[in-house]
């Protein structure tokens, strides 16, 4: 009994030991976490600035060129150079298309540099005909290569004959970093070269006075995503793409056989591939450049995290980006990993290297509306320019298209690589940006349970989902589970949506329940078109399951039968002290018609899906007859998808609601087909599936097909056929793209601090419970320009189509205007596409200062807003908005 008794106290003492060590971790995690917490979405005091307007000739910060191109010598080059890239021939067509469009002459450099200095047939003019049917094609059909010659001056004075020789004065760039600065060094020198060749007789004056600057425009295309100063880079979301449907893949055979496995994937000195995939899939650990394990002896540190999440899932998923390294810079190789988890752990694991397969495939259709968008905005701007205008990259932050001084971003790119050679961590994240850190914060925070500091006050939160299925909705849901679990609340669901919130069907939502729902399509909780407001007396029975659970915050994730229930929820607040709660809406529906968002969780999924049907069907149409498609999408009335779906799959145009279909637009269109179909046997038009109450996809098909027939009084008159295609509830399946993941985790954790804001400033310590009425405390958390910003319902009633449950302010209307310039089916009645990139200051107090004074509204927080963002870049220059950088 005495051995007994000390066994039992031994076993006891350790256990009791294990424990605290255990809780000062969870405390030392904890403070990183909380420090670390999610970026609070901005509030604006009025949607009366120029951010929420949607882009015209008025206020367009890079207008269509006016110049005359019979009077001006302006003709462009464009060449693709380094590494390849999906969506690399999307750009190159969309930039042709402007130029050819605006009657400028248009030239391919064949294989990069190489093709400058050997000039002769490697530099060929672009026709209408040649960039046709390459949108959808993988890698770069002008080819790519990597040119020692050039790096010298003598080859780069060699390579201004061969332009001046083909009168090229305008250079369009793309590539990686060292692509760019190549660009920009031969712009420098430009004007000695000039003068060199006239003393040496190479070019006569008359030349010399016609090409005396190089106008250089860049854009950056690199699946590695490192280039400072963006939130996405060409071809990167394609490579997302491969790496989560290999991870997707390798997750079934883990779960069967219980095995660990490790991936590596490509990125050089840039995880964001590495951490997005992790984000996006669900993966137990992710090792990084830019974020090494903060362990002396990470093997332990890594084995101690594997080993607590096996208590919830019986395999693991290692993500390694390519030049991971330890704090100390030593490499982590995959193979290093694999005997890691096989030693200490006994895992049965596996090694999976992708390589570069990430490359190869067609282009995702994000990948293609920033090409054509980059594209477009790259022909403008260079265009436009003069010989005093610095040269710029062209890019994209989260939703909004930017102009940086190819300079200052390229010496901000490479100071990364100076800076993990000093091992200084922190100022690598910062200049990958805030949305890189915060999306690596998500991930901490989701992946691992973990106990934050108890907070001040517990609070329940509900979660439902309103109106139709949309891709992403589970990986929202789970990534709000998840942050609030960390921090000490709880969370409820509400099963069927508003039915459920009726019938009573609301269940806590434990950690494991919301295991595996990022990769997941459909909606888990499922949902209703049911609204709050369809019948009065409904409000009583959900009051009572607030008054219930004593809920605290309401998250409805949907479509615009969200917007109204939260709308109806808030109007019924000075009846029902329940509902004096903080109400946040996540939009999700493919329809992208919920007010206050540009984009919602769920488009980019429906318009992958368009995309790879319209490619199927023209791939069928090429081979055999000319045929001439007719692809209905849904969205209702907005015309959203069939405007998007048509710019991303290079079709002919698209008849959409915002518009109208008239007559006269079908006249046109025969008109144009007429022609198209002397020199091309397909032609496909996207029709939004309310666009007419009279003229249908049938009765447009049939008048397609009845004109296309043969006319005795006209034998020379191309022959054609029409079909039509409805793709139907395709669009709302399938697991979730990267991108609808992604922006599901994202908006998911900007929701929850802004739900634990206004929990927190309105709890009422003597009656304890959450109680406020501001209209700053409903609002719709989505995304606009460059930012996630919550905006107030209340704001919203005058910008909405109640009839036909629209946005009136279309910001999409601009890209709908683009299809037809790429196409060259341009109407006589259509308008020119105008160009949407702000050039981003290098002074970002003068910056704050200029967007300030420029859109108005509350100064003091909306500067707080803007020197919130800081960090994120210190390039470009011209006139601007705010600067940011976010995913």
């Amino acid at each position: 009994f005495p051995l007994l008794f000390f066994f039992v106290f031994v076993v006891a003492l350790t256990m009791s030991v294990r424990k605290r060590i255990h809780q000062r971790r969870m405390r030392r995690m904890s403070t990183v976490q909380n420090d670390l917490a999610g970026e609070t979405p901005w509030t604006p005091e009025s949607l009366n600035i120029r951010r929420f307007k949607p882009v015209n000739e008025e206020n367009s910060p890079n207008p269509w060129p006016t110049f005359d191109p019979t009077k001006v010598t302006k003709n462009v080059g464009i060449f693709t150079s380094g590494g390849d890239a999906q969506g690399m021939n999307a750009a190159v067509r969309a930039a042709a298309a402007v130029c050819l469009q605006h009657g400028v002459k248009v030239f391919a450099i064949y294989n990069g540099y190489s093709g400058l200095l050997e000039g002769g047939d490697k530099i060929k003019e672009l026709t209408w005909e040649s960039i046709a049917n390459m949108m959808h094609k993988g890698g770069t059909v002008i080819g790519s290569a990597r040119c020692k010659e050039f790096r010298e001056r003598a080859g780069r004075k060699k390579a201004a004959v061969n332009l001046i020789k083909k009168e090229i004065n305008c250079l369009i760039a793309i590539g990686g970093d060292g692509s760019l600065t190549g660009a920009n060094a031969f712009k420098t020198e430009w004007p000695a070269f000039i003068v060199e060749l006239l003393q040496e007789g190479v070019i006569t004056s008359e030349e010399a006075k016609t090409f005396t600057y190089l106008a250089v425009v860049g854009m950056v295309g690199s699946i590695d995503n490192d280039m400072c100063g963006f939130s996405m880079t060409i071809g990167c979301d394609s490579a997302l793409h491969r790496i989560c449907e290999a991870v997707d893949a390798v997750t079934t055979t883990a779960q069967s056989h219980q095995r660990t496995f490790v991936i590596e994937v490509m990125g050089r000195n840039c995880g964001f591939l590495a951490l997005m995939t992790a984000l996006a899939c669900g993966a137990d650990y992710v090792i990084i450049p830019e974020h090494p394990p903060p362990f002396d002896d990470w093997e332990s540190a890594m084995c101690d995290s594997l080993r607590r999440r096996r208590r919830y899932t019986n395999f693991s998923l290692v993500i390694v980006a390519e030049g991971a390294t330890d704090r100390f810079r030593k490499p982590i190789t995959a193979d290093h990993v694999k005997k890691v988890c096989s030693d200490r752990l006994g895992y049965d694991t596996r090694v999976t290297t992708l390589g570069h397969v990430q490359r190869g495939g067609a282009p995702s259709a994000y990948d293609r509306e920033l090409a054509t968008r980059c594209g477009a905005e790259a022909a403008i701007a260079v265009l436009n320019a003069t010989p005093s205008t610095p040269a710029r990259v062209v890019g994209i932050r989260w939703n909004q298209m930017v102009q940086l001084d190819l300079t200052e971003a390229v010496e901000r790119t490479r100071l990364v690589g100076k800076m993990l050679e000093e091992f200084n961590y922190d100022a690598v994240k910062d200049l990958r940006g805030t949305s890189f850190k915060q999306e690596m914060n998500i991930f901490l925070r989701i992946r691992q349970h973990h106990m934050d500091e108890p907070p001040k006050h517990s609070f329940n939160v509900l979660i439902f989902n309103t109106g139709a299925p949309a891709a992403g909705m589970n990986a929202a849901a789970r990534a709000l589970t998840r942050d609030f679990i960390n921090g000490g609340h709880k969370v409820f669901a509400a099963y069927g949506g508003v039915d459920g919130l009726l019938s009573g069907d609301v269940r806590q939502l434990t950690w494991s329940s919301v295991k595996g729902w990022s990769s997941l399509g459909g909606c888990i909780l499922g949902t209703s078109r049911t609204t709050c407001v369809d019948h009065p007396g409904d409000i009583y029975s959900i009051v009572k399951v607030l008054k219930e659970n004593k809920i605290h915050g309401l998250v409805c994730i949907g479509g615009f039968e969200a917007f109204e229930s939260l709308r109806g929820m808030e109007k019924m607040r000075s009846k029902f002290a329940e509902l004096c709660i903080p109400l946040a809406l996540i939009p999700a529906t493919i329809s992208n018609n919920v007010p206050g968002t540009s984009v919602s969780i769920g488009c980019d999924t429906a318009l992958n899906t368009i995309i790879n049907a319209v490619d199927t069907v023209r791939q069928s149409a090429i081979s055999s007859r000319r045929r001439a498609f007719v692809v209905e999408t849904q969205g209702g009335y907005c015309g959203y998808l069939a405007a998007m779906g048509a710019l991303l799959s290079g079709a002919d145009g698209a008849y959409i609601f915002e518009e109208g279909l008239r007559l006269h637009h079908l006249v046109d269109d025969i008109k144009l087909l007429e022609n198209k179909f002397k020199k091309f046997n397909c032609a496909v038009f996207l029709k939004n599936e309310c666009c007419s109450a009279s003229y249908d996809t049938n009765f447009v098909t049939k008048a397609l097909d009845e004109e296309g027939k043969p006319d005795p009084e006209n034998p020379f008159a191309p022959v054609f056929s029409g079909r039509s295609i409805i793709l139907g509830h395709l669009q709302q399946g399938g697991s979730p793209s990267p991108l609808d993941r992604i922006r599901a985790c994202r908006l998911g954790a900007s929701c929850v601090q802004y739900l634990l804001k206004h929990m927190t400033e309105s709890w009422d310590e003597e009656d304890e419970r959450v109680y406020t009425q501001s209209h700053s405390s409903a609002c719709v958390v989505g995304i606009f320009g460059r930012d996630v910003n919550a905006i107030p319902i209340n704001q919203l009633n005058n910008q909405v189509d109640e009839v036909h449950r629209l946005n009136k302010d279309v910001w999409w209307m601009n890209q709908h205007r683009l299809t037809r310039v790429m196409e060259n089916s341009m109407r006589p009645h259509d308008s020119f596409y105008q160009g949407e990139a702000d050039i981003a200051l290098a002074d970002i107090e003068a910056d704050i200062v200029s967007h300030t004074d420029d859109e108005g509204g509350d100064e003091n927080d909306h500067n707080k807003h803007e020197k919130d963002d800081e960090e994120e870049i210190e390039g470009g220059d011209g006139d601007g908005t705010e600067i940011e950088v976010s995913v």
